[in-house]
């Protein structure tokens, strides 16, 4: 029998692939308006024609997008806030709860964690406790796990650290992780073969052009990820469709290479 985690699970790894393009829009808390009012709603109905798997954004913003955009496309809502205005802006903090998200229709939420931030207790805390709401909701957890702030930073993306970030996903109760680049597809697979979680890619500040966005993204599908979450990446591209379908085409082709299925994926 099919868990509810299992369910929603399917809804964004769902292609015979097993992998997904997630596209992350959580960015206006921290940065301000990505664009004008309907920003969200027109980046929404464009990433869905390009068969992105699945958008994450603020449970407010969500309320923004039209509901029909997520016919064939998941959604994954933001718990976690912090601004470029906070003294301290490594800190992020719970502002939601797992069953707002429900109500919104959300096929998965996300937390994201700054392991080595002067706030990284209690960052471990509000993860560990909404993995909780989640098992018990049947929700999957997404966490987005960085070595931000004080040692964590000289090292952030060797294969040990991320290897470690990894780590601390699956032991606190996540579902799918999201985890920086290691700088190329064969130091990734090393950090794929510590982690039993799928492994999403994240992208990272906007590059010079479309097909600089594109060629990375193409490195880094040569490894077992599960995955990209590229923001900026698409949404800041001159041609957002252009890049999001290269990649979702790309994704969807054929199943990881060499990688077993996790049982969070098995979803028979």
């Amino acid at each position: 029998m099919l868990s509810g985690k299992q369910i929603r699970l399917s809804r964004i790894f769902g292609a015979a692939s097993r992998r997904a393009l997630v596209v992350p829009m959580d960015h206006s808390v921290t940065v301000g308006p990505l664009g004008t009012s309907t920003h969200a709603d027109q980046t929404a109905a464009v990433l869905e024609r390009a068969g992105a798997d699945a958008l994450i954004v603020h449970k407010g913003r969500a309320r923004t997008i039209t509901p029909s955009r997520f016919g064939s496309m998941g959604l994954i809502v933001h718990l976690s806030a912090g601004t470029s205005l906070a003294v301290d802006q490594t800190r992020k903090v719970l502002v939601g709860s797992v069953e707002e998200c429900l109500a919104l229709g959300a096929d998965a939420v996300s937390v994201h964690v700054n392991v080595g931030a002067p706030t990284e207790s209690e960052q471990l805390a509000d993860l560990g406790v909404v993995a909780a709401e989640c098992d018990r909701l049947g929700v999957p957890l997404l966490a987005m796990m960085y070595a931000r702030g004080g040692i964590a930073d000289a090292g952030n993306t060797s294969v040990a650290t991320l290897s470690h970030l990894g780590a601390i996903a699956t032991d606190l109760g996540a579902d799918v992780v999201k985890l920086d680049y290691a700088g190329s597809p064969e130091r990734m697979d090393e950090v794929v073969d510590t982690c039993p979680l799928p492994i999403l890619v994240a992208g990272g500040p906007a590059t010079a052009s479309d097909d600089a966005a594109i060629d990375f993204g193409l490195q880094v599908v040569e490894s077992r990820v599960a995955g990209l979450s590229f923001g900026r990446l698409i949404f800041g591209a001159e041609h957002p469709h252009r890049v999001a379908s290269t990649l979702a085409d790309r994704l969807h082709r054929e199943a990881i290479p060499s990688r077993p299925l996790t049982p969070a994926l098995e979803l028979a």
